[in-house]
């Protein structure tokens, strides 16, 4: 399913939680259905089904309308501003949002949507400010304790599209910080590339650079991930390590290399396969 069955979980009840001292309550979708029409429930309806069937196209123009009797919903303008990406129109998505997110700092749902509305039309530094504040909500512990990263962009790469996702927190035994899904136009995963700083690596780094490291510098690396079958037929994941950086990259250089991994055009410097999990 879309970004917004994390953010709105759509096929349930919607989100309500206590927001922070002095900040406006966030809508759920169970507030928004409560207060439509029968018949506008039905159209909401109808859309929704389009939006869990990834039918962007058909679900927009009904999440418009509604917007057009409803000016200025939250829900529907997050429903509609997904949508809406998901066709790539970015730029009706961020006119939407804007006054969303004005008018309540502290709607996290509104905010990724925004810093994604921003990537995807090629405005880096309004992408980069909304990096910033999706983490500063997750410090103050606006966001969901559930979730651990959010879709910054999608960017088409020939016929496939590369779904990169930036972590609140590093999670996984690999401490993941960046994640690129690199998606065949049936959706189906072909290849994950991360930005990961394993702590097997450190010891190595300490022991080269004890200041940096003592100051809480970190090594990563760039690895991708991939499915694939060996020569006796067995189903075994190829793991290749392309990259090893001393500090966080930027995220402009995590993109650069991610695009490079996902073309086929990055050089791993090691390379092993094992048993694919199940």
């Amino acid at each position: 399913m879309a970004a917004l069955a994390a953010l709105l979980t759509v096929s349930g009840k919607g989100v309500a939680q206590e927001p922070a001292p002095g900040a406006p309550r966030m809508e759920s979708t169970e507030d928004l259905i409560a207060r439509l029409t029968p018949e506008q429930k039905q159209r909401f309806d109808e859309a929704t089904r389009d939006f869990d069937r990834r039918l962007f196209s058909e679900a927009l123009p009904i999440y418009k309308e509604l917007l057009a009797q409803l000016a200025g919903d939250a829900v529907l303008t997050k429903f509609a501003s997904e949508a809406a990406l998901n066709v790539g129109d970015a730029g009706f998505a961020r006119s939407a949002l804007k006054p969303v997110t004005t008018a309540n700092p502290n709607d996290w749902q509104a905010a990724a949507l925004l810093t994604r509305a921003c990537a995807e039309s090629g405005d880096a530094a309004c992408r980069d400010s909304g990096m910033v504040h999706m983490m500063d909500l997750h410090k103050q512990g606006v966001t969901p304790p559930g979730l651990r990263q959010y879709i910054v962009e999608r960017i088409p790469v020939g016929e496939k599209t590369l779904v990169i996702q930036t972590s609140l927190e590093p999670w996984g035994r690999f401490h993941v910080y960046d994640l690129g899904q690199l998606m065949d136009k049936e959706g189906k995963l072909v290849v994950r590339i991360t930005l990961e700083s394993d702590d097997a690596d450190q010891g190595m780094f300490a022991s080269e650079h004890p200041k940096e490291a003592a100051a809480g510098v970190r090594r990563f690396s760039f690895d991708g991930y991939r499915e694939t079958i060996n020569n006796s037929g067995q189903p075994v994941q190829a793991h290749s390590t392309y990259k090893l950086l001393d500090g966080q990259p930027s995220y402009d250089s995590v993109r650069k290399e991610f695009m490079e991994i996902a073309k086929g055009k990055g050089n791993p410097a090691t390379s092993s396969t094992q048993p694919a999990a199940h």
